[in-house]
């Protein structure tokens, strides 16, 4: 009740200071062939239909809705919305920065409702930018191992991308590195890793990337198409 009262105020106060300066309301819907979050399938490497509705005002705050299905496209019932509050700010016209916090909640599966918090650099140079990001989640009821303990969890990632001048299309390479709760590797310490490639017409987004990991278990390793329409 408290978290729900702290995302409500949240987008309570962004919605009143967009009355007092500019505020841009965005929006994106999609298609996933496989729903994968750090490396790991979260619709059973099935396809996934996805949208996110963002709210963004002129101080730098923002507020973020983001829902996808989850198993099979059909299943109400299993799905995931996330609702993430945060605050962007410039250094310069290289380097900026943003800090934020998910609540990431599952409707059929309360239980495993949990909150992390994430702090992000991103490096801009010409065509050429780099994000460094950081998400911890400290011990809570939605994190738990196998014996019913709770857990933390940390992930650090590297995010890159180049935009080839004179075409619609970007190139992304990235790697990530997780402990805790979501690692899904037996001694610890998961890694994940995509390379793929973005081609952008107006407001059509086309996407083919390369996931892997190291997680334990099958479905390693995927080839992710997505195509998504934004305004």
């Amino acid at each position: 009740m408290i978290e729900i009262r702290i995302w409500s105020a949240a987008a309570a106060a962004l919605l009143w200071t967009s009355s007092a300066s500019a505020a841009d309301l965005s929006g994106e819907i999609g298609v996933v062939s496989d729903y994968r979050y750090r490396g790991v399938s979260l619709s059973e490497r099935n396809p996934a239909l996805q949208a996110s509705l963002t709210l963004e005002h002129g101080s730098g705050l923002y507020v973020t809705v983001w829902g996808s299905t989850l198993e099979r496209i059909g299943r109400p019932s299993s799905s995931e919305v996330d609702v993430t509050a945060g605050y962007e700010r410039e250094f310069n016209k290289w380097i900026s920065f943003d800090l934020s916090a998910t609540r990431y909640s599952y409707p059929s599966a309360g239980g495993d409702n949990y909150s992390e918090a994430t702090a992000a650099v991103t490096l801009t140079r010409g065509p050429a930018s780099a994000i460094l990001g950081f998400s911890y989640a400290p011990r809570q009821r939605g994190l738990r191992d196998d014996s019913g303990r709770r857990r933390d969890n940390s992930y650090a990632s590297l995010q890159t991308a180049y935009e080839v001048r004179g075409t619609p299309l970007t190139v992304k390479a990235g790697l990530g590195y997780e402990r805790g709760a979501f690692d899904e590797v037996e001694r610890g310490g998961k890694l994940d890793w995509n390379f793929g490639g973005e081609a952008t017409r107006g407001p059509a987004k086309l996407s083919l990337t390369y996931v892997g990991s190291n997680a334990d278990g099958g479905g390693r390793h995927a080839l992710v198409g997505a195509v998504s329409i934004g305004w």
